[in-house]
């Protein structure tokens, strides 16, 4: 690649950055992002867990749990795996 033409890749770049505020484009950049990515998780789980509560006794022996199994799984707080 020639000279001018890394300057110009270099300038075109620094331009871009200038437009975006001085916001980089990287995923570590993005606090937000992983912030996001727990709380869907969070919902996820509660979710599945109130449905764990839902099945009847017969459903839970098809998968190897016992009402007691639920109980202890459906009393944790959503943070906890």
């Amino acid at each position: 690649m020639s000279t001018i033409r890394m300057a110009t890749c270099r300038a075109t770049a620094a331009a871009a950055r200038s437009e975006l505020g001085g916001v980089r484009t990287g995923h570590q950049n993005w606090p937000w992002l992983h912030a996001m990515q727990r709380a869907l998780t969070w919902h996820e789980r509660a979710r599945q867990r109130r449905h764990l509560e839902c099945l009847s006794d017969h459903m839970l022996r098809d998968i190897g749990l016992t009402r007691a199994d639920v109980l202890a799984e459906a009393t944790k707080r959503f943070w906890q795996s």
